[in-house]
């Protein structure tokens, strides 16, 4: 391929839940306090059985997206591509790619009658320059985000109100 262009597309993954708290309370939630409700112990680029104590989101663009482990080691995630809050944020998505295949995961959050509709949808499949491996890698994540976003994250932000 040339020019960094897929020849072939893969749709986003796209997950959609509503919460019962404020856009305010739910940004920080996903973004400030992601340690206390994503599931480190299976789902971070632990390395030679190291614990993953904390994962961070520097809030602004530019800023990494990072899990730390127990012996101070570092491992990015990706980098902050848009940060409005309370209402989205953006961020490259690396973990386990080379920047160049670097993918994007954009986070909404909307006022709703039952408090707030949270919108994650992970794209940029076709960065992977493969149409099997990006369609694998896409099933692989559809299942992920319902766990780690529609369980994890609605749980930790419904009690979080």
């Amino acid at each position: 391929m040339s020019d960094n262009v897929a020849a072939f597309t893969v749709p986003p993954v796209v997950k959609t839940i509503t919460v019962k708290c404020s856009p305010e309370r739910a940004f920080r939630a996903f973004t400030a306090e992601a340690a206390r409700w994503w599931p480190l112990a299976t789902h971070s680029m632990r390395g030679s059985g190291k614990k993953v104590e904390i994962c961070c989101f520097e809030e602004r663009v530019g800023g990494r997206v990072y899990q730390r482990a127990e012996d101070g080691s570092e491992a990015d995630w990706g980098r902050i591509l848009a940060w409005d809050p309370p209402r989205h944020f953006a961020f490259s998505w690396l973990v386990n790619l080379a920047p160049e295949q670097a993918q994007k995961v954009a986070v909404e959050f909307t006022p709703v009658p039952a408090g707030t509709e949270v919108r994650l949808t992970h794209s940029g499949w076709e960065a992977l320059g493969d149409v099997a491996a990006a369609e694998a890698r896409r099933r692989d994540y559809d299942n992920g985000w319902a766990s780690v976003f529609g369980d994890c994250f609605r749980r930790y932000a419904d009690g979080a109100s």
